[in-house]
């Protein structure tokens, strides 16, 4: 049994919003191999704000109430920008846990050191707070999964160059590339390839499986809102689901080791380097295990299997 806490700046259930945070957080309850211990919250996606809430309205949804939902990080540790986002009407206001993410990271982490697995699928903002507030942070961690970066190809956008999570806080991603911790990342060049396609989001849509309905009906708006943006209006991708995913099924992806830098100026602003190592003579210390490939077709078998959207 994996022990696991996701970090997320879960968005799913408002207006206009992407939706693989929220199946990331139902995967993490339906894989039988997981036992959600723990979730925290950051800006990112939205508000943090608006992801606690949405965090505590989804956890009620899929019958998990109980699991204990810390807010965090309002902002990225240097640059005074955050999200705004919005909650749908009627949405329950529900109180958080007392405490700070990352202090609540910290104190999970101590009491079970060697046995967690962290998860971060939105900006690692509290990451790298709990490696500030307790430098052994890190090293008491069993495993530490990244959803983020772009490792094999340039985005090709100049406002957003860095992948949108690292892009958001990479200052932050630098202080967790530098903790000594050799984190697992799983980025755009192996989440786009993993799709939710219109016909699916339709069937959950009105099937009877009341989260599937829910999911369905913000997954075809939110292809929709990717039309309006050039995407094909087919299908979306499952990014952070992926990285939930890779907890008990690594070998859905193909792994490198390699020396992950991360640019903080505003130029590159979150664009990532990752140094495979493959020059004779380097000197460059491994601290990232790169996902290169993805076994598409056996992560949807999974995907849609446990969470019964087939």
């Amino acid at each position: 049994m994996e022990h696991v806490v996701l970090d997320t700046d879960l968005a799913m259930g408002a207006p206009g919003s992407d939706i693989d945070d929220g199946f990331a957080l139902a995967l993490a309850l339906a894989d039988p191999d997981v036992s959600l211990d723990l979730v925290t919250t950051v800006n990112g996606n939205t508000d943090v704000e608006t992801a606690t809430l949405l965090t505590l309205e989804l956890l009620h949804r899929l019958g998990s109430p109980d699991v204990p939902v810390h807010r965090g990080a309002s902002r990225p540790l240097l640059r005074p920008q955050a999200r705004t986002g919005s909650v749908p009407a009627g949405t329950p206001v529900r109180a958080p846990r007392d405490g700070h993410a990352a202090v609540a990271l910290v104190d999970h982490v101590r009491a079970h050191p060697g046995e967690v697995t962290l998860v971060a699928i939105g900006p690692l903002t509290n990451v790298a707070l709990a490696v500030r507030l307790d430098p052994g942070f890190a090293g008491r961690l069993k495993r530490l999964v990244i959803m983020g970066g772009r490792f094999l190809s340039a985005p090709h956008d100049a406002a957003v160059p860095g992948e949108w999570n690292v892009w958001n806080d990479p200052e932050a991603a630098h202080v967790v590339l530098t903790s000594g911790i050799t984190a697992e990342w799983v980025g755009l060049d192996v989440t786009e390839q993993v799709r939710l396609d219109l016909p699916t989001a339709r069937r959950m849509a009105v099937g009877d499986e009341p989260f599937l309905q829910f999911a369905g009906r913000y997954t075809e708006a939110w292809i929709e809102h990717g039309r309006s943006e050039g995407g094909d209006g087919l299908s979306c991708a499952l990014h952070d689901p992926l990285a939930v995913a890779a907890v008990t099924r690594p070998g859905l992806l193909t792994w490198r080791d390699a020396c992950v830098v991360v640019e903080t100026g505003d130029r590159l602003r979150g664009v990532v380097l990752a140094d495979f190592l493959e020059v004779p003579g380097t000197t460059s210390a491994v601290n990232a295990r790169v996902a290169v490939a993805v076994d598409a077709a056996g992560f949807t078998e999974r995907f849609t299997g446990l969470l019964g959207a087939g």
